[in-house]
């Protein structure tokens, strides 16, 4: 295992996503399965995070002298190696059946692992201004995420929330006591 102290042998143009079948996939319009209309929030998504992926690797490339030491050059390959597994998954969610619950899980975990990888690429090149097409793109895929969470939600058996008297109820049946001891979080 590589540490952080010695250099890695990788570039960061080497760290794509590598998925031999993503341009296909993100092509495709013809989601036969896709009775729900969430496929194309899926697909929005990973091209959001493809393009993001891309040019942070093209800003980072074009900012080498710029970049405090080869350290963060690691960090930063380590944490874009991660995005293609995340792609993977959210592309496995996207085969039928389709489950809400596993579209949302992958997208999200996809969205936080580019958005670390924004993260890390700022901290990285010295980024301050003039990048408001990250925030916009991250912004819009929030959004088709907001869309794939409510299905989610909505795909989950009614749990039987309490109205106003079910709360009451639950609310009497909590015996509230003081601690013996402080308590330290």
């Amino acid at each position: 295992m590589e540490t952080q102290s010695e250099p890695s042998e990788l570039e960061l143009d080497d760290v794509v996503i590598t998925n031999p079948h993503i341009e296909a996939i993100l092509e495709n319009k013809d989601w036969i399965e896709d009775a729900s209309g969430l496929m194309s929030h899926c697909i929005a998504i990973l091209k959001i995070c493809h393009t993001l992926t891309e040019k942070l690797v093209a800003m980072t490339m074009g900012s080498g002298a710029k970049m405090k030491t080869s350290a963060i050059v690691s960090d930063m390959i380590v944490v874009a190696k991660w995005n293609s597994p995340r792609v993977d998954d959210v592309v496995k969610s996207m085969y039928p059946p389709l489950d809400p619950k596993l579209l949302d899980t992958g997208t999200t975990t996809l969205l936080l692992s580019v958005s670390r990888l924004v993260l890390v690429t700022r901290n990285a090149c010295h980024l301050t201004g003039g990048l408001d097409w990250i925030d916009q793109s991250l912004s819009a895929a929030e959004e088709h995420l907001e869309v794939l969470r409510e299905a989610a939600l909505a795909s989950e058996p009614d749990k039987g929330l309490p109205g106003p008297e079910g709360f009451l109820q639950e609310l009497s049946l909590i015996h509230i006591s003081e601690p013996t001891r402080p308590l330290y979080i």
